[in-house]
Formats: C-alpha cells, sequence, structure tokens
C-alpha cells in the first residue's frame, strides 16, 4: 500500500514540476522582464526540480522498478526544463547552453518514442510534442 501511496507523490510531483514550466516560459516570452526577477524565478523551480530528481533515483534504486523507458522520460523531462529554462530565462545568448537544450530536446523525443512503442505508454506522445514545442520556441528566439 505505501508503494501506491509514494508512487501517486511522485507522479503528482512530476506533474507539479511539468505544469510550472510552461507558465514560467510564457512568463519570459511575453512580458518585459528584468534579470533579477529571471533569476529568483529559476532558482525556484530549480530548488523543486532537484528534489524530484534525487527522488526519483531512491525511488529506482530502493523499488527496483522494471520501468525503465518511464524512469528515463522523467529524469530527461525534467533535465530538458531545467536546461531550457537557464538557457531561455538567464543566459539567452550562451551557445554552449543551446547546444545542450537541443541535446536535451532529441533525447526526450527519443525516450518518449520508445516509451511509446516499447511500453505502449502514451505518456510518451506528451514528451513527443514537449520536445518539439521547445525545440519550435528555440528557434523562434
Amino acid at each position: 500500500m505505501f508503494r501506491v501511496e509514494k508512487n501517486k507523490i511522485l507522479e503528482f510531483y512530476f506533474r507539479i514540476i511539468t505544469v510550472l514550466f510552461w507558465p514560467l516560459y510564457w512568463y519570459k516570452w511575453t512580458l518585459i522582464t528584468t534579470a533579477n526577477y529571471n533569476q529568483i524565478l529559476f532558482d525556484i523551480y530549480f530548488s523543486l526540480a532537484c528534489p524530484f530528481i534525487f527522488l526519483l533515483f531512491i525511488d529506482m534504486i530502493i523499488y527496483k522498478s522494471n520501468k525503465k523507458y518511464f524512469f528515463l522520460f522523467k529524469l530527461i523531462s525534467v533535465a530538458t526544463y531545467i536546461v531550457s529554462l537557464y538557457n531561455f530565462m538567464i543566459y539567452p545568448a550562451e551557445i554552449s547552453l543551446l547546444y545542450a537544450k537541443i541535446i536535451t530536446c532529441i533525447l526526450l523525443m527519443h525516450i518518449s518514442i520508445k516509451l511509446k512503442k516499447i511500453e505502449k505508454n502514451d505518456i510518451g506522445i506528451v514528451g513527443i510534442f514537449t520536445s518539439a514545442l521547445i525545440l519550435t520556441f528555440t528557434y523562434f528566439y
């Protein structure tokens, strides 16, 4: 019973991190912002995302989950969100961060395709659309 409740909490935490990413991206994209506000918002997001990564690894190590692609999907998703926000909000002109953003988006797309094909999980479609949308925003910014 604890396993089910813990997975629900971890899944809810992942959804919160995912949902918080898009308003921050929208905020930077549409409003005139200052570097100080961008840094504060990124720090808040980063301080929420890092414990999730830690808990994700703990969950994988302790419970030895067999869903490798679902674990990788969550890990790469959060890494993509962090790198994208860091590149977009803090250092938008940094070329090495741009490359890291593109690489993480491509990894997210690859893992999402594997998740959809191998594990037959429809959340892979969300990952494909997420990576495509971030790459589109990167191109037009």
